[in-house]
């Protein structure tokens, strides 16, 4: 019995550990858990901000290139700079200066930091930020330039440069058929700094790694950079960090120097990280976020945000009282514990003593002489009563005396039964001792009957339990008080059962300070159900979700976010982080739901920032819409995003087929239409759309990540820009008087052709030339006019006889080169007799008939398109010399 005493000591021990461990754990994992949130949150915030302002960036820098860079004007004046000497050079470069430097000194309106003109060889031409620095190559410095000076496309990000470093957008040059060399502007790190500032409020620096900076900058540029305190592998650049930021390099410094390791972890991980930490008494998060080279995406420097946040320090503050609050209340409540256990063991250990000596009566011991009618009490009894030997004799009339009034007709009736009916009996009851103490005491009694059945002496013990009735007392008055401990929890803590109601049967306290209701309004659907609370646009999406996770038995904690109907009747936005649990076979839910409405109007503030962007910007996740801006519903002429949705799905539905543009008949799946924009270059991506009155616009769309595989999608309209480019490019493709494509165009579209053959092995194309017969006649005979009117007529004849996807192109005077896709021996044979026929069955305007003769071959893989034109020609000349009016292929 001892040992089992013993037994109960250990376990009250590991429980009071257990306890404390668990509670430690809760409170820590519940702090742990709301860092990481904010730090979460505060990623994804500073992340999207970050792009959506270069987004914005981007746009001014393309209306500048569209609108006053790729002009005719600029592109005549460097057209032959790369050509020509020096002192051509000097020329080309004054007027260069001269022509754009009105629109460069109002570049400011943009935010735009440099202009800079670049040779196809990656000579700098011409910097209008330093103008007297020009002729330096830039090849291996500058690999934005090397980029699009190589594969002629446009690329933008962020790299380190010879005087500043900055965003860049560079852009190609071309004319006339020729390529002239790229154009780059760009924004300074310490504008795109100040756009974040004004929506951020917050403390922001920039590092630059120092062995890019030695390895690329001017000698003469290098006193714009300062070492960095706190890491002496990066610079500031001084344009930026004027003088030391005293916030975010100390707080930068106290982290490093406590959590060297894990900070250089995440700093070597080239991914966006953050850490929370307290300054001067208050609670900071400072994240640093990488900026990566355009060209190598390695990790070149590092925008460092730090922010001030009261509501995470308020949220840890409450956690930690909670925590010092259990952890006293519990260490008092397992201090009463042990302490009464040990009485208990004490007073065990005496019933034992007395079990063993048959001496019931040595303690709180009475006898009744039944016969003599003598009453006895032992002297613990006297003791039990505060009253000494002698000053009250043993009665049944003057032991009632002390019995507590509210138990006296109780015990009166079980003594009236022990003495009439023999019946033994065990009681407990209060008693009121001569000096006014209430005690709790046990009493056990029985009679010894003689051989004829008769009791002859009655015997009883009066057991002191007080101590054990008080123990019992403060258990359940410290249960109360934890129960209390959890109540003040901020979140809310709560459990509820899967029923159609969602009836809550367990809240703690925090429900009226975050929805304002009573806890018993909530408890078992007293005034109103759980179900009822959630708004009714998110009411099915949360029922449907506990549908599912039941089906899936699935043990993890789970997070939902949705809205809850304070009493107030205001909608907030909540966390719901439950967890299924079973017993007695039936499930239910236990959980703690968080206030996340300020989270929430976070995103609000950057959904109100892009809503006043001009350009178009919507939010998808390439199947459905899931935001759009001011812009949006202006131009398609919709009140929402619902009504919107009444008709399309997603905005790519609205996209033209046109093939100049990109749109969904150029992909399989229609739903993958973000990543397949995302895999052209820039200067491909363009859609096109009809707006609320049937007018065609062209738009640029930029496209970000943003998060849970959604986009954020940017159309800026550059109508005007295509229409100009579409025009000049009819201009400078087709033969001025026939409108067949000329020789330049010829140049461009058989490497397209030569190219698609290559890909597929099973088809190939063809090449004709075709000769007007005797065409010298029609000049000599009817005069020049004549035989402009008749080639003019003979193109519109082939035209209207042959395929779309074939080409007709003017090789000079009267000889043309047709070029035919996916064509054989045979098909290539039917396909120009059927020409051949048509031209002979037409009626020339003044000369009446014509023939032609057809030179023909097919193009053989790898082979140069010179050795094509090569064979058709002979097999034209051959047709000519056996008679004219043939066909020749071989």
């Amino acid at each position: 019995m001892l040992l089992n005493m013993n037994n109960n000591l250990k376990i009250l021990f590991t429980a009071f550990v257990l306890t404390t461990v668990t509670f430690v754990t809760i409170i820590l994992y519940l702090i742990n858990n709301k860092v990481e949130q904010q730090l979460e949150s505060e990623k994804e915030i500073l992340d999207v901000t970050y792009k959506t302002i270069i987004d914005s960036y981007k746009t001014n820098a393309n209306i500048i290139y569209f609108n006053k860079l790729d002009t005719k004007e600029v592109k005549e004046i460097i057209f032959d700079a790369y050509e020509a000497n020096e002192a051509q050079k000097n020329k080309i470069r004054k007027k260069l200066h001269k022509e754009l430097l009105y629109m460069y000194e109002n570049m400011h309106s943009f935010k735009i930091k440099q202009l800079h003109f670049h040779l196809k060889d990656n000579e700098s031409f011409l910097r209008f930020h330093r103008p007297e620095k020009f002729g330096d190559n830039l090849t291996n410095i500058r690999r934005t330039v090397m980029f699009t000076n190589k594969n002629r496309q446009a690329i933008q990000g962020f790299e380190e440069g010879r005087v500043f470093n900055g965003y860049r957008f560079v852009y190609p040059l071309s004319y006339k058929m020729k390529y002239l060399g790229s154009v780059e502007v760009s924004v300074s790190m310490n504008a795109i700094i100040k756009s974040m500032n004004k929506e951020l409020k917050s403390d922001i620096d920039f590092i630059i790694k120092k062995e890019v900076v030695d390895a690329k900058v001017f000698d003469s540029e290098i006193s714009n950079y300062r070492l960095c305190e706190t890491n002496n592998a990066y610079y500031h650049e001084k344009s930026i960090s004027k003088k030391k930021n005293i916030v975010i390099e100390d707080i930068s410094e106290n982290y490093i120097d406590t959590n060297k390791e894990e900070f250089l972890s995440k700093k070597d991980s080239d991914k966006i990280f953050n850490f929370t930490s307290t300054y001067e008494d208050k609670r900071y998060i400072t994240t640093y976020l990488p900026i990566k080279n355009a060209i190598t995406k390695e990790k070149v420097a590092y925008l460092i945000i730090t922010r001030e946040h009261p509501h995470l320090q308020n949220a840890i503050n409450k956690f930690q009282t909670s925590l010092m609050f259990f952890i006293i209340l519990n260490s008092l409540f397992f201090y009463f514990l042990f302490k009464s256990e040990k009485r208990k063991i004490q007073l065990k250990h005496k019933d034992e003593i007395l079990d063993e000596l048959q001496v019931m009566g040595h303690i709180g011991y009475w006898e009744r002489d039944n016969v003599n009618k003598e009453l006895t009490w032992s002297e613990e009894l006297f003791k039990i009563l505060e009253v000494k030997e002698g000053e009250i004799a043993p009665s049944y009339k003057n032991f009632m005396k002390f019995i507590h009034k509210e138990d006296f007709k109780r015990i009166n009736t079980i003594y009236k039964k022990f003495f009439k009916n023999l019946l033994d009996y065990k009681a407990e009851f209060r008693i009121i001792t001569s000096t006014g103490k209430v005690k709790f005491v046990e009493q056990e009694a029985h009679h010894i009957l003689d051989e004829e059945g008769k009791a002859i002496r009655s015997i009883g013990t009066l057991r002191d339990v007080t101590e054990i009735k008080n123990f019992q007392i403060e258990a359940e008055h410290s249960k109360k008080e934890f129960e209390l401990l959890v109540s003040n929890i901020p979140d809310i803590v709560y459990k509820r059962e899967i029923d159609k109601a969602q009836t809550v049967t367990y809240l703690n306290d925090s429900l009226k300070n975050i929805l304002g209701y009573e806890n018993e309004d909530l408890l078992f659907n007293s005034r109103i159900s759980f179900s009822q609370i959630i708004h009714e646009e998110d009411l099915r999406q949360v029922e449907y979700s506990l549908e599912n996770l039941l089906k899936s038995d699935i043990t993890k904690p789970i997070t939902l976010k949705y809205r809850l109907k304070q009493k107030s009747g205001n909608s907030i936005w909540i966390s719901d982080r439950f967890k299924i649990m079973r017993k007695d076979n039936k499930k239910y839910l236990e959980g703690i739901i968080s206030d996340i409405n300020s989270q929430k109007n976070a995103y609000d503030k950057l959904y109100k920032f892009i809503d006043l962007q001009q350009n178009i910007v919507i939010l998808t996740d390439g199947e459905k819409l899931k935001f759009a801006n001011k812009s949006f519903f202006e131009f398609f002429n919709y009140r929402n995003l619902a009504h919107f949705l009444q008709d399309y799905n997603c905005i790519c539905e609205l996209f033209l087929e046109d093939n100049n543009y990109f749109n969904l008949t150029k992909i399989e799946n229609h739903n993958d239409w973000v990543q397949e924009l995302q895999k052209l270059p820039q200067t491909s991506r363009i859609v096109a759309i009809n707006d609320n009155n049937g007018r065609k616009k062209s738009f640029s769309v930029t496209i970000n990540s943003f998060e849970n595989s959604l986009f954020i999608v940017s159309f800026t309209d550059i109508t005007e820009t295509i229409l100009m480019n579409q025009e000049l490019q009819q201009k400078t493709i087709h033969d001025k008087l026939t409108n067949a494509y000329n020789r330049e165009y010829f140049e461009l579209i058989n490497k397209k052709f030569i190219y698609e053959a290559d890909q597929n092995p099973t088809t190939s194309f063809a090449l004709c030339l075709v000769d007007i017969d005797f065409f010298k006649k029609v000049n000599d005979t009817f005069g020049h006019d004549v035989g402009d009117i008749t080639l003019i007529d003979l193109v519109k004849v082939i035209n209207s006889s042959i395929r779309k996807e074939d080409i007709l192109v003017r090789w000079g005077g009267e000889e043309f080169i047709l070029l035919m896709k996916n064509v054989t021996d045979e098909t290539l044979q039917s396909s120009l007799e059927h020409i051949k026929s048509i031209v002979i069955k037409h009626e020339f305007e003044i000369i009446g008939n014509l023939t032609c003769s057809f030179g023909a071959t097919i193009y053989k893989k790898d082979e140069d398109i010179k050795d094509t034109i090569k064979r058709a020609d002979i097999n034209l000349y051959t047709a000519k010399k056996t008679g004219r009016n043939k066909i020749v292929i071989s």
